[in-house]
């Protein structure tokens, strides 16, 4: 079978630091791939923050991959809808032909899905990772994520918690 391989975003990196299942990442794929910019981003430029500790050491350790996106005109070309992190995760993907990339953005989720890519979040990492047995309170890190500034809708909210349990 082959490796399981994403390129993530910031987001996933830096909720589930929050939630504290960073090593949740490892534990769904085989390769986690990182954008320069979103290491930048996390890591850099959010110094002292939730994920940048846990990016940094999972990087060092080989754990994830910090990779240079080459077509900086694919880029450019998203910048209009898109963060920087954001276009770089999916030039990244197209540039290694990796099929999944962790977003939570939907603007930048819509956009992925329309040019082929298999997009999962934080909930979904989360949803992974308790299907494969590991202990996952999702109530508990639902709220968590909403007091941390994490969008999801009321609806969304309580069909996890009423279909999960």
């Amino acid at each position: 079978m082959a490796p399981i391989k994403a390129a993530t975003n910031a987001g996933p990196l830096i909720y589930l630091a929050i939630l504290g299942h960073h090593n949740l990442l490892r534990e769904c794929y085989d390769r986690v791939l990182i954008p320069q910019a979103v290491y930048q981003e996390v890591v850099v430029q959010g110094a002292g923050r939730p994920g940048a500790d846990e990016t940094f050491t999972a990087t060092a350790n080989g754990q994830y991959e910090v990779v240079s996106v080459t077509n900086r005109i694919a880029v450019e070309a998203l910048l209009d809808e898109l963060h920087f992190g954001e276009a770089e995760v999916i030039v990244l993907a197209r540039e290694l032909g990796v099929s999944r990339v962790l977003l939570d953005d939907g603007a930048a989720r819509r956009k992925a899905k329309a040019m082929g890519l298999e997009v999962i979040g934080t909930i979904g990492i989360l949803l992974l990772a308790r299907e494969a047995g590991l202990p996952i309170n999702l109530k508990r890190d639902l709220d968590l994520l909403v007091q941390n500034g994490f969008r999801i809708s009321s609806d969304v909210y309580h069909v996890l918690i009423k279909t999960t349990g």
